[in-house]
Protein backbone atom coordinates (compact mmCIF):
# COMPACT_ATOMS: atom_id res chain seq x y z
CA UNK A 1 0.00 0.00 0.00
CA UNK A 2 1.11 3.77 -0.86
CA UNK A 3 1.16 6.78 1.59
CA UNK A 4 0.45 8.92 -1.77
CA UNK A 5 -2.96 6.43 -2.42
CA UNK A 6 -6.40 7.30 -1.95
CA UNK A 7 -6.72 3.53 -0.21
CA UNK A 8 -4.27 4.96 2.78
CA UNK A 9 -5.67 8.43 3.13
CA UNK A 10 -9.23 7.83 3.25
CA UNK A 11 -9.39 4.37 4.46
CA UNK A 12 -6.13 2.53 6.05
CA UNK A 13 -5.30 5.91 8.40
CA UNK A 14 -8.49 6.91 9.45
CA UNK A 15 -9.53 3.80 10.56
CA UNK A 16 -6.51 2.71 12.37
CA UNK A 17 -5.81 6.55 13.52
CA UNK A 18 -9.24 6.31 15.56
CA UNK A 19 -9.41 3.07 16.95
CA UNK A 20 -6.13 4.21 18.26
CA UNK A 21 -7.79 7.20 19.65
CA UNK A 22 -10.26 4.37 21.02
CA UNK A 23 -8.16 2.04 22.89
CA UNK A 24 -7.11 3.49 26.06
CA UNK A 25 -4.85 0.94 26.92
CA UNK A 26 -0.97 0.96 25.59
CA UNK A 27 0.01 -2.55 25.13
CA UNK A 28 -3.42 -3.05 22.99
CA UNK A 29 -2.31 -0.14 21.02
CA UNK A 30 0.78 -1.92 20.11
CA UNK A 31 -0.88 -4.82 19.02
CA UNK A 32 -3.13 -2.42 16.81
CA UNK A 33 -0.40 -1.01 14.95
CA UNK A 34 1.03 -4.41 15.23
CA UNK A 35 -2.02 -6.00 12.95
CA UNK A 36 -2.48 -2.39 10.76
CA UNK A 37 1.33 -2.67 9.83
CA UNK A 38 1.11 -6.40 8.89
CA UNK A 39 -1.96 -5.84 7.02
CA UNK A 40 -0.55 -2.61 5.44
CA UNK A 41 2.58 -4.98 4.67
CA UNK A 42 0.14 -7.64 3.27
CA UNK A 43 -1.51 -5.41 0.97
CA UNK A 44 1.02 -5.80 -1.54
CA UNK A 45 3.08 -8.72 -0.44
CA UNK A 46 0.63 -11.24 0.82
CA UNK A 47 2.89 -14.48 1.04
CA UNK A 48 5.72 -11.70 1.93
CA UNK A 49 4.62 -10.61 5.29
CA UNK A 50 5.39 -14.25 6.46
CA UNK A 51 8.61 -14.03 5.47
CA UNK A 52 8.64 -10.91 7.17
CA UNK A 53 7.47 -12.46 10.14
CA UNK A 54 9.54 -15.20 10.24
CA UNK A 55 12.79 -12.76 10.06
CA UNK A 56 11.30 -10.60 13.33
CA UNK A 57 10.57 -14.30 15.05
CA UNK A 58 14.54 -15.45 14.24
CA UNK A 59 16.09 -11.79 15.36
CA UNK A 60 13.91 -11.70 18.51
CA UNK A 61 15.01 -14.93 20.10
CA UNK A 62 18.83 -14.44 18.61
CA UNK A 63 18.77 -11.48 20.74
CA UNK A 64 17.60 -13.30 24.14
CA UNK A 65 20.02 -15.91 23.67
CA UNK A 66 22.73 -13.51 22.48
CA UNK A 67 22.05 -11.56 26.02
CA UNK A 68 21.96 -14.74 28.01
CA UNK A 69 24.97 -16.24 27.21
CA UNK A 70 27.01 -12.67 27.27
CA UNK A 71 29.52 -12.93 30.08
CA UNK A 72 28.78 -17.26 30.64
CA UNK A 73 30.91 -18.07 27.54
CA UNK A 74 32.66 -16.86 23.86
CA UNK A 75 29.11 -18.11 22.53
CA UNK A 76 27.45 -14.93 22.08
CA UNK A 77 29.83 -13.74 19.27
CA UNK A 78 29.30 -16.90 17.58
CA UNK A 79 25.29 -16.23 18.10
CA UNK A 80 25.80 -13.36 16.74
CA UNK A 81 28.09 -14.04 13.27
CA UNK A 82 24.96 -16.64 12.88
CA UNK A 83 22.31 -13.71 13.06
CA UNK A 84 24.22 -12.02 10.51
CA UNK A 85 24.35 -14.90 8.54
CA UNK A 86 21.01 -15.42 8.58
CA UNK A 87 20.29 -11.87 7.90
CA UNK A 88 22.63 -11.37 5.01
CA UNK A 89 21.45 -14.53 3.27
CA UNK A 90 17.36 -13.55 3.46
CA UNK A 91 18.91 -10.84 1.18
CA UNK A 92 20.94 -12.87 -0.52
CA UNK A 93 18.52 -15.31 -1.15
CA UNK A 94 15.43 -12.52 -1.64
CA UNK A 95 17.31 -9.42 -3.65
CA UNK A 96 20.82 -10.69 -4.79
CA UNK A 97 19.88 -14.30 -6.01
CA UNK A 98 18.65 -13.20 -9.43
CA UNK A 99 21.51 -10.67 -10.11
CA UNK A 100 24.39 -13.26 -9.23
CA UNK A 101 22.84 -15.74 -11.53
CA UNK A 102 22.45 -13.25 -14.55
CA UNK A 103 25.86 -12.00 -13.95
CA UNK A 104 27.08 -16.07 -13.85
CA UNK A 105 25.24 -16.63 -17.38
CA UNK A 106 26.77 -13.77 -18.86
CA UNK A 107 30.72 -14.51 -17.59
CA UNK A 108 30.55 -18.10 -18.48
CA UNK A 109 27.87 -18.82 -20.53
CA UNK A 110 25.69 -21.12 -18.41
CA UNK A 111 22.48 -21.36 -18.90
CA UNK A 112 20.99 -21.51 -15.19
CA UNK A 113 17.24 -20.87 -14.57
CA UNK A 114 16.25 -17.57 -12.80
CA UNK A 115 14.26 -17.40 -9.77
CA UNK A 116 10.69 -17.29 -10.30
CA UNK A 117 10.14 -14.63 -7.77
CA UNK A 118 10.48 -11.14 -6.94
CA UNK A 119 12.35 -9.43 -4.00
CA UNK A 120 9.33 -8.17 -0.81
CA UNK A 121 9.19 -4.49 -0.57
CA UNK A 122 11.10 -2.95 1.92
CA UNK A 123 13.49 -6.00 2.45
CA UNK A 124 16.72 -4.09 2.63
CA UNK A 125 15.39 -1.52 5.21
CA UNK A 126 13.70 -4.51 7.46
CA UNK A 127 16.68 -6.18 7.37
CA UNK A 128 19.17 -3.81 8.52
CA UNK A 129 16.96 -2.77 11.40
CA UNK A 130 16.75 -6.27 12.37
CA UNK A 131 20.74 -6.44 12.49
CA UNK A 132 21.32 -3.42 14.27
CA UNK A 133 18.93 -4.88 16.93
CA UNK A 134 21.38 -8.02 17.09
CA UNK A 135 24.01 -6.37 16.69
CA UNK A 136 23.30 -3.07 19.60
CA UNK A 137 22.39 -6.20 22.40
CA UNK A 138 25.73 -7.98 21.35
CA UNK A 139 27.48 -4.82 22.45
CA UNK A 140 25.63 -3.64 25.26
CA UNK A 141 23.79 -1.21 24.18
CA UNK A 142 20.33 -2.17 24.50
CA UNK A 143 18.28 -4.46 26.29
CA UNK A 144 16.47 -8.03 24.44
CA UNK A 145 13.13 -6.78 24.18
CA UNK A 146 10.92 -9.32 26.51
CA UNK A 147 7.91 -8.61 24.11
CA UNK A 148 7.75 -10.31 21.03
CA UNK A 149 4.97 -7.35 20.14
CA UNK A 150 7.60 -4.78 20.67
CA UNK A 151 10.12 -6.39 18.34
CA UNK A 152 7.75 -6.80 15.83
CA UNK A 153 6.50 -3.48 15.84
CA UNK A 154 9.63 -1.78 15.74
CA UNK A 155 10.83 -3.64 12.42
CA UNK A 156 6.92 -3.17 11.06
CA UNK A 157 5.54 -0.38 11.90
CA UNK A 158 3.98 0.77 8.75
CA UNK A 159 5.50 4.45 9.09
CA UNK A 160 8.91 3.50 7.64
CA UNK A 161 8.46 -0.19 6.66
CA UNK A 162 8.83 -0.10 3.25
CA UNK A 163 11.00 3.12 3.19
CA UNK A 164 12.29 3.45 5.79
CA UNK A 165 13.95 5.58 7.75
CA UNK A 166 15.53 3.05 9.64
CA UNK A 167 15.68 3.23 13.08
CA UNK A 168 17.76 1.61 15.60
CA UNK A 169 15.70 0.01 18.46
CA UNK A 170 17.40 2.48 21.05
CA UNK A 171 15.63 5.50 19.73
CA UNK A 172 12.16 3.75 19.94
CA UNK A 173 12.62 1.28 23.23
CA UNK A 174 11.20 3.73 25.71
CA UNK A 175 8.37 4.74 23.41
CA UNK A 176 7.06 1.20 22.76
CA UNK A 177 6.68 1.00 26.50
CA UNK A 178 5.69 4.76 27.28
CA UNK A 179 5.19 7.71 24.67
CA UNK A 180 3.03 11.26 24.60
CA UNK A 181 -0.13 11.40 22.56
CA UNK A 182 -0.77 14.72 22.59
CA UNK A 183 -3.09 16.89 19.83
CA UNK A 184 0.26 19.37 19.30
CA UNK A 185 1.73 16.05 18.59
CA UNK A 186 -0.90 15.06 16.29
CA UNK A 187 -1.25 18.21 14.46
CA UNK A 188 2.50 18.76 13.78
CA UNK A 189 2.49 14.86 12.02
CA UNK A 190 -0.41 15.42 10.44
CA UNK A 191 1.01 19.02 8.93
CA UNK A 192 4.88 16.95 8.30
CA UNK A 193 2.50 14.10 6.48
CA UNK A 194 0.67 16.57 4.40
CA UNK A 195 4.05 18.31 3.50
CA UNK A 196 5.88 14.80 2.48
CA UNK A 197 2.70 13.79 0.52
CA UNK A 198 3.16 17.21 -1.61
CA UNK A 199 7.06 16.98 -1.96
CA UNK A 200 5.76 13.40 -3.31
CA UNK A 201 2.50 13.73 -5.28
CA UNK A 202 2.99 17.53 -6.42
CA UNK A 203 7.24 17.85 -7.38
CA UNK A 204 8.49 14.18 -7.19
CA UNK A 205 5.87 12.61 -9.60
CA UNK A 206 5.21 15.92 -11.69
CA UNK A 207 9.13 15.47 -12.63
CA UNK A 208 9.12 12.21 -12.84
CA UNK A 209 6.74 11.68 -16.00
CA UNK A 210 8.98 13.87 -17.84
CA UNK A 211 12.32 11.56 -16.72
CA UNK A 212 10.37 8.72 -18.07
CA UNK A 213 9.81 10.26 -20.96
CA UNK A 214 13.43 11.55 -21.40
CA UNK A 215 14.99 8.33 -20.55
CA UNK A 216 12.91 6.18 -23.40
CA UNK A 217 14.73 8.80 -25.96
CA UNK A 218 16.77 5.95 -27.92
CA UNK A 219 20.38 6.28 -27.37
CA UNK A 220 21.43 7.57 -30.46
CA UNK A 221 19.01 10.44 -29.90
CA UNK A 222 20.70 11.51 -26.52
CA UNK A 223 21.94 14.85 -26.70
CA UNK A 224 23.12 17.44 -24.43
CA UNK A 225 19.64 18.75 -23.90
CA UNK A 226 18.08 15.50 -23.59
CA UNK A 227 20.79 14.48 -21.07
CA UNK A 228 20.60 17.96 -18.77
CA UNK A 229 16.67 17.97 -18.96
CA UNK A 230 17.02 14.63 -17.41
CA UNK A 231 19.58 14.88 -14.70
CA UNK A 232 18.20 18.05 -13.69
CA UNK A 233 14.48 16.61 -13.28
CA UNK A 234 15.82 13.10 -11.75
CA UNK A 235 17.97 15.38 -9.49
CA UNK A 236 15.07 17.01 -8.12
CA UNK A 237 12.55 13.69 -8.46
CA UNK A 238 14.56 10.87 -6.38
CA UNK A 239 14.79 14.08 -3.71
CA UNK A 240 11.60 14.98 -3.18
CA UNK A 241 10.07 11.61 -3.88
CA UNK A 242 12.20 9.92 -0.80
CA UNK A 243 12.80 12.82 1.40
CA UNK A 244 8.72 12.86 0.66
CA UNK A 245 7.99 9.84 2.01
CA UNK A 246 10.64 9.90 5.15
CA UNK A 247 8.74 13.44 5.81
CA UNK A 248 5.40 11.26 5.75
CA UNK A 249 7.00 8.67 8.11
CA UNK A 250 8.03 11.15 10.21
CA UNK A 251 4.31 12.86 10.51
CA UNK A 252 2.96 9.44 10.84
CA UNK A 253 5.10 8.51 13.79
CA UNK A 254 4.43 11.63 15.62
CA UNK A 255 1.15 10.97 14.99
CA UNK A 256 1.04 7.85 17.00
CA UNK A 257 3.33 9.08 19.81
CA UNK A 258 6.52 8.05 18.08
CA UNK A 259 9.83 9.95 17.15
CA UNK A 260 11.40 8.90 13.90
CA UNK A 261 14.58 10.30 13.19
CA UNK A 262 15.33 12.79 10.38
CA UNK A 263 16.75 11.23 7.30
CA UNK A 264 17.32 14.49 5.04
CA UNK A 265 19.06 17.63 5.88
CA UNK A 266 19.29 19.84 2.24
CA UNK A 267 21.77 17.68 0.57
CA UNK A 268 21.38 19.77 -2.16
CA UNK A 269 23.06 22.67 -0.54
CA UNK A 270 26.30 20.86 0.45
CA UNK A 271 29.98 22.21 -0.52
CA UNK A 272 31.30 18.65 -1.27
CA UNK A 273 30.68 14.70 -2.00
CA UNK A 274 31.29 14.47 1.57
CA UNK A 275 28.94 16.32 3.20
CA UNK A 276 26.12 15.77 0.47
CA UNK A 277 26.42 12.24 2.26
CA UNK A 278 26.23 13.07 5.68
CA UNK A 279 22.85 15.20 4.63
CA UNK A 280 21.65 12.20 2.46
CA UNK A 281 19.36 9.17 3.77
CA UNK A 282 21.45 10.08 6.97
CA UNK A 283 20.29 7.13 8.69
CA UNK A 284 21.82 4.63 6.05
CA UNK A 285 24.95 6.77 6.31
CA UNK A 286 25.25 6.14 9.86
CA UNK A 287 24.19 2.44 9.76
CA UNK A 288 27.13 1.82 7.31
CA UNK A 289 29.72 4.07 9.33
CA UNK A 290 28.73 2.48 13.17
CA UNK A 291 27.83 -1.39 11.70
CA UNK A 292 31.04 -1.45 8.57
CA UNK A 293 33.11 1.11 8.79
CA UNK A 294 33.77 1.62 12.51
CA UNK A 295 34.19 -2.27 12.82
CA UNK A 296 36.40 -2.40 9.44
CA UNK A 297 38.87 0.67 11.33
CA UNK A 298 37.23 3.50 10.00
CA UNK A 299 39.79 6.49 9.81
CA UNK A 300 42.10 4.90 12.87
CA UNK A 301 44.36 2.68 10.14
CA UNK A 302 46.54 4.14 7.32
CA UNK A 303 45.70 6.08 4.77
CA UNK A 304 45.41 3.39 2.37
CA UNK A 305 43.42 1.11 4.98
CA UNK A 306 41.02 4.22 5.12
CA UNK A 307 40.51 4.68 1.51
CA UNK A 308 40.40 0.79 1.40
CA UNK A 309 37.29 1.07 3.92
CA UNK A 310 35.57 3.58 2.19
CA UNK A 311 35.47 2.43 -1.19
CA UNK A 312 33.91 -1.25 0.53
CA UNK A 313 31.48 1.18 2.30
CA UNK A 314 30.09 2.64 -0.48
CA UNK A 315 29.85 -0.16 -3.04
CA UNK A 316 28.08 -1.65 -0.07
CA UNK A 317 26.08 1.56 -0.48
CA UNK A 318 25.13 1.03 -3.63
CA UNK A 319 24.51 -2.49 -3.81
CA UNK A 320 22.29 -1.93 -1.01
CA UNK A 321 20.15 0.03 -3.29
CA UNK A 322 19.24 -2.46 -5.76
CA UNK A 323 20.51 -5.60 -7.54
CA UNK A 324 22.35 -4.61 -10.54
CA UNK A 325 25.70 -3.34 -12.05
CA UNK A 326 24.33 0.29 -12.16
CA UNK A 327 24.21 0.86 -8.35
CA UNK A 328 27.74 -0.81 -7.53
CA UNK A 329 29.06 1.53 -10.30
CA UNK A 330 27.13 4.30 -9.03
CA UNK A 331 28.39 3.34 -4.89
CA UNK A 332 32.07 3.13 -6.79
CA UNK A 333 31.86 6.43 -8.23
CA UNK A 334 30.43 8.80 -4.97
CA UNK A 335 33.20 6.49 -3.13
CA UNK A 336 36.02 7.78 -5.67
CA UNK A 337 34.95 11.12 -5.02
CA UNK A 338 34.96 10.65 -1.19
CA UNK A 339 38.82 9.69 -1.50
CA UNK A 340 39.17 12.40 -3.53
CA UNK A 341 38.01 15.26 -1.44
CA UNK A 342 40.19 13.23 1.34
CA UNK A 343 43.31 13.79 -0.38
CA UNK A 344 42.53 17.25 -1.37
CA UNK A 345 41.36 18.70 2.06
CA UNK A 346 45.02 17.80 3.00
CA UNK A 347 45.74 20.22 0.17
CA UNK A 348 44.57 23.41 2.26
CA UNK A 349 43.50 25.01 -1.18
CA UNK A 350 41.11 27.81 -1.21
CA UNK A 351 37.89 27.19 -3.47
CA UNK A 352 34.88 29.74 -4.18
CA UNK A 353 32.13 28.34 -1.89
CA UNK A 354 30.17 28.73 -5.27
CA UNK A 355 32.73 26.27 -7.19
CA UNK A 356 31.99 23.87 -4.41
CA UNK A 357 28.11 24.09 -4.93
CA UNK A 358 28.53 24.22 -8.46
CA UNK A 359 31.09 20.94 -8.76
CA UNK A 360 29.19 19.21 -5.73
CA UNK A 361 25.78 19.20 -7.87
CA UNK A 362 27.44 18.35 -11.54
CA UNK A 363 28.78 15.48 -9.52
CA UNK A 364 25.55 14.23 -7.81
CA UNK A 365 23.45 14.90 -11.14
CA UNK A 366 26.01 12.40 -12.94
CA UNK A 367 25.81 9.90 -10.40
CA UNK A 368 22.05 9.67 -10.38
CA UNK A 369 22.28 9.63 -14.24
CA UNK A 370 24.23 6.20 -13.65
CA UNK A 371 21.36 4.84 -10.79
CA UNK A 372 18.51 5.99 -12.91
CA UNK A 373 19.59 4.44 -16.30
CA UNK A 374 18.14 0.90 -17.32
CA UNK A 375 21.36 -0.14 -17.67
CA UNK A 376 25.34 1.30 -18.31
CA UNK A 377 25.26 1.62 -21.41
CA UNK A 378 22.48 4.32 -21.82
CA UNK A 379 24.17 5.47 -18.72
CA UNK A 380 27.12 6.40 -20.28
CA UNK A 381 25.46 7.98 -23.60
CA UNK A 382 23.22 9.92 -21.09
CA UNK A 383 26.87 11.30 -19.46
CA UNK A 384 28.19 11.70 -22.70
CA UNK A 385 25.43 13.42 -24.03
CA UNK A 386 26.37 15.90 -21.16
CA UNK A 387 29.08 16.92 -21.80
CA UNK A 388 29.73 16.63 -25.88
CA UNK A 389 26.30 16.26 -27.26
CA UNK A 390 25.96 20.32 -27.93
CA UNK A 391 24.31 19.90 -31.73
CA UNK A 392 20.77 20.24 -30.34
CA UNK A 393 18.34 20.00 -33.67
CA UNK A 394 14.75 21.68 -33.67
CA UNK A 395 13.17 17.99 -33.09
CA UNK A 396 14.68 17.95 -29.53
CA UNK A 397 13.64 21.97 -28.93
CA UNK A 398 10.02 20.87 -30.08
CA UNK A 399 9.94 17.10 -28.10
CA UNK A 400 11.46 19.10 -24.63
CA UNK A 401 8.83 22.37 -25.15
CA UNK A 402 6.00 19.67 -25.01
CA UNK A 403 7.27 17.90 -22.09
CA UNK A 404 8.23 21.38 -20.32
CA UNK A 405 4.77 23.09 -20.06
CA UNK A 406 4.33 26.11 -18.02
CA UNK A 407 3.31 23.78 -14.97
CA UNK A 408 5.98 21.79 -14.92
CA UNK A 409 8.67 25.24 -15.20
CA UNK A 410 6.70 26.46 -12.02
CA UNK A 411 7.26 23.04 -10.22
CA UNK A 412 10.65 22.52 -11.18
CA UNK A 413 11.00 26.19 -9.69
CA UNK A 414 9.45 25.43 -6.39
CA UNK A 415 11.43 22.13 -6.18
CA UNK A 416 14.96 24.25 -6.38
CA UNK A 417 13.15 26.59 -3.71
CA UNK A 418 12.40 24.01 -1.82
CA UNK A 419 15.20 21.87 -1.78
CA UNK A 420 16.41 24.74 0.08
CA UNK A 421 16.55 25.75 3.79
CA UNK A 422 14.45 28.97 2.46
CA UNK A 423 11.12 28.42 3.99
CA UNK A 424 12.01 27.45 6.68
CA UNK A 425 14.04 30.01 7.58
CA UNK A 426 10.86 32.33 6.80
CA UNK A 427 8.60 30.15 8.50
CA UNK A 428 11.30 30.84 11.98
CA UNK A 429 10.97 34.24 11.40
CA UNK A 430 7.29 33.97 12.05
CA UNK A 431 7.60 32.25 15.31
CA UNK A 432 7.66 35.83 16.96
CA UNK A 433 4.37 36.37 16.21
CA UNK A 434 2.93 32.75 17.53
CA UNK A 435 -0.63 33.26 16.16
CA UNK A 436 0.52 34.46 12.67
CA UNK A 437 2.82 31.74 12.74
CA UNK A 438 -0.10 28.71 13.24
CA UNK A 439 -2.27 30.18 10.86
CA UNK A 440 -0.08 30.77 8.37
CA UNK A 441 1.20 26.81 8.33
CA UNK A 442 -2.62 25.64 8.82
CA UNK A 443 -2.98 26.98 5.98
CA UNK A 444 -0.16 25.92 3.63
CA UNK A 445 -1.17 23.07 5.20
CA UNK A 446 -4.56 23.08 3.77
CA UNK A 447 -3.96 24.29 0.70
CA UNK A 448 -1.06 22.00 0.17
CA UNK A 449 -2.98 18.74 0.73
CA UNK A 450 -5.46 20.75 -2.08
CA UNK A 451 -2.95 20.16 -4.12
CA UNK A 452 -2.21 17.07 -3.62
CA UNK A 453 -6.06 15.70 -3.72
CA UNK A 454 -5.73 17.22 -7.47
CA UNK A 455 -2.64 15.77 -8.17
CA UNK A 456 -3.76 12.29 -6.92
CA UNK A 457 -7.36 13.31 -9.31
CA UNK A 458 -5.73 13.87 -12.29
CA UNK A 459 -2.34 12.00 -12.26
CA UNK A 460 -1.59 8.46 -12.99
CA UNK A 461 2.22 8.77 -12.75
CA UNK A 462 2.83 7.36 -9.44
CA UNK A 463 6.07 5.50 -9.08
CA UNK A 464 7.70 4.97 -5.54
CA UNK A 465 11.61 4.68 -6.64
CA UNK A 466 12.70 3.61 -2.94
CA UNK A 467 10.06 0.93 -2.20
CA UNK A 468 12.10 -1.85 -4.52
CA UNK A 469 15.07 -1.18 -1.99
Amino acid sequence: MEFASTTFLFIFLPVVFLLYLALPWKRVRNWLLVIASLLFYAWGEPLFVLLMLFSVAVNYFIALWIERRKGADRSAKAILIFAVIFNIGLLAVFKYAGFAIETINSVFGTELPLPSYSSPLGISFFTFQALSYVIDIYRGKVRAARRFSNVLLFIAFFAQLVQGPIIRYGDIEAQLEEREFTVDGVWEGLRLFIIGLAMKLVIANTLGSVVAEIYSVPVQSINAAYAWAGALCFLLQIYFDFAGYSQMAIGLGMMFGFTIPKNFNYPYISLSVTEFWRRWHITLSSWFRDYVYIPLGGNRCSTVRTGINKIIVFLLTGLWHGASWNYVAWGAYNGAFLLGEGFAKKSNIKIPKPVKWLYTIVVTAVGFVIFRAPDMGYAWAMIKGMFSGFSVGADTYAQLSKLFTPMVFVIFAAGIVAATPLARTLCAKLERFPRVHFTTRAVCAVLLFALCLFALAMGSYNPSIYAQF
